[in-house]
């Protein structure tokens, strides 16, 4: 390859820039090394695949599909079975908000999804409830009357399931106001016959001090961090056959492999985020892979210059 037609990212102390190359695709080209529902993607047009790739990826550790899988089972059986829940704990960056919304598209956003950061008393979390779900324009004011008009539209849009993030943030506040809030959690649940799904940091578990009752219903699931393993290989491998780049991957190496660990944390949010950055990078230098040296140089986001020909800016 000439010096003209190489990509190169140069670096001039925080200013990074990138040459853009048209990669359209030419008829009967193959992507064989993609799996077989995703080698058209591959033929699309650069932005088409930009946006392919923004929109991201869902790939399961084994415990998140294990606690999807029991997640839907919970949501299957009949209303008046009682005692249904599930406690979803894990570092930052685990992936327990996309379990959350995952949840609540493959039941037509007929779940709830609520957070209770900073909410230390059952009036707040009731009107968190309201807006979550489109509920009166002007609230009720009193405890009681958010209660009953939760129940009310809870019923009225045959809601499936009730999901509390951020949990652990209820122990911040006394136990009085803990165990107010708790029994109002297990009233609503119980009335309105709803799973209960409650994710959160490591430590959420502290949150039902006050209800052991409460948290002999919930099942625990821990989604934890991702290390340099086999396991980590084969997730980046499935990875890989989606990616609509035109060329194979190489980052099922020890090299990459440890890298991606090292400036993560084992973090699925930052491990995604350096593939995604790395794939834009791919596409719009022309290289159409993803290796090691395409991850290092991938550190930053596309510079504005090049969002501009792009007509993203």
């Amino acid at each position: 390859m000439n010096r003209e037609s190489s990509n190169q990212l140069q670096s001039e102390g925080a200013i990074h820039t990138l040459k853009v190359v048209s990669t359209t695709s030419y008829p009967g080209a193959s992507y064989l090394h993609l799996a077989p529902q995703y080698q058209a993607d591959a033929g699309e047009a650069d932005l088409v695949r930009i946006e392919m790739i923004k929109r991201g990826f869902i790939i399961e550790h084994p415990e998140y599909a294990h606690a999807m899988a029991y997640a839907r089972w919970i949501l299957s059986m009949p209303k008046n079975a009682r005692g249904r829940g599930i406690l979803l704990t894990g570092n930052p960056g685990a992936g327990k908000s996309t379990f959350g919304e995952e949840l609540a598209r493959a039941h037509d956003n007929k779940v709830i999804i609520v957070s209770a950061e900073g909410s230390s008393t059952m009036r707040e979390f009731y009107g968190r409830v309201l807006e979550a779900i489109d509920g009166p324009a002007v609230y009720p004011v009193s405890t009681s009357d958010r209660e009953m008009a939760v129940l009310r539209v809870i019923k009225a849009l045959d809601i499936k399931a009730l999901v509390v993030d951020e949990i652990q943030d209820l122990s911040k506040g006394t136990d009085r106001e803990l165990s107010k809030v708790l029994a109002g959690m297990k009233f609503l649940t119980n009335r309105a016959r709803l799973p209960l799904i409650c994710m959160g940091a490591m430590e959420s578990s502290n949150a039902f001090r006050n209800d052991e009752h409460l948290k002999q219903r919930l099942r625990p699931f821990v989604l934890p961090i991702w290390k340099s393993d086999q396991l980590f290989a084969d997730f980046i491998g499935n990875l890989e056959s989606m990616l609509p780049l035109r060329r194979p991957s190489s980052l099922r190496n020890d090299a990459a492999l440890n890298y991606l660990i090292k400036r993560s944390g084992g973090s699925l949010r930052a491990i995604m985020e350096h593939i995604v950055l790395a794939s834009v990078r791919a596409i719009l230098s022309g290289e159409e892979c993803v290796t090691l040296s395409g991850l290092k140089e991938a550190e930053f986001a596309p510079p504005v210059e090049m969002l501009r020909k792009l007509k993203y800016a």
